[in-house]
């Protein structure tokens, strides 16, 4: 009787073990070092819109990203970012897609982002090390500029092993001028 007990509570419970263990996504960790030597273009800008489509059977976030500034890559003007997710509202049934700790872009953040080309996308650039090259910008209440990322949704892998991913907060600035020496500039 109590092996029954049991073998149906296992039955009850690996469903929701299994959905947990969905919801884990996991990454190669990346040094900011990495970050800049590896991405073929890093700009700082606004958000000016984000909309939904198909990238082969995937869908996809396509946010428009209005730049302030380049610091390698040589793109002016605006760019477009693809993220992986979205929402097809166009449908009889709209259809969703979701991917835990991938990256997201609103509508007016302003972010600092890390980009690569990626042949199997070509709708856009997208964030180098899933969420890892994705930096929000924030603004405190005397206008000083920090920049904050948030990796606890990611399981990144490094030399000494896998490690939950942790929140960042740094000034702007100081932000700005590591990348710049990370870039020999």
């Amino acid at each position: 009787m109590k092996l029954r007990r049991f073998a149906s509570s296992l039955v009850c419970i690996a469903p929701v073990l299994f959905a947990a263990a969905l919801q884990a996504t996991t990454a190669v960790e990346l040094t900011n070092l990495e970050l800049a030597q590896q991405a073929d273009t890093i700009v700082i800008g606004k958000c000016q819109s984000v909309r939904s489509a198909w990238e082969g059977r995937t869908l996809v976030t396509l946010a428009t990203i209005s730049i302030s500034e380049t610091l390698k890559g040589g793109v002016t003007g605006s760019i477009t970012v693809t993220l992986p997710g979205g929402i097809d509202t166009n449908r009889k049934f709209p259809v969703s897609m979701t991917f835990p700790g991938a990256p997201s872009i609103q509508p007016e953040e302003e972010v600092f982002l890390f980009l690569a080309a990626d042949p199997a996308i070509s709708s856009g650039q997208t964030v180098l090390g899933f969420s890892q090259g994705k930096f929000s910008i924030l603004t405190d209440s005397k206008q000083k500029k920090s920049v904050s990322r948030d990796l606890t949704n990611l399981t990144l892998v490094s030399a000494s092993g896998p490690a939950r991913g942790t929140r960042v907060l740094t000034s702007l600035e100081e932000f700005r001028n590591e990348v710049k020496k990370n870039l020999g500039q």
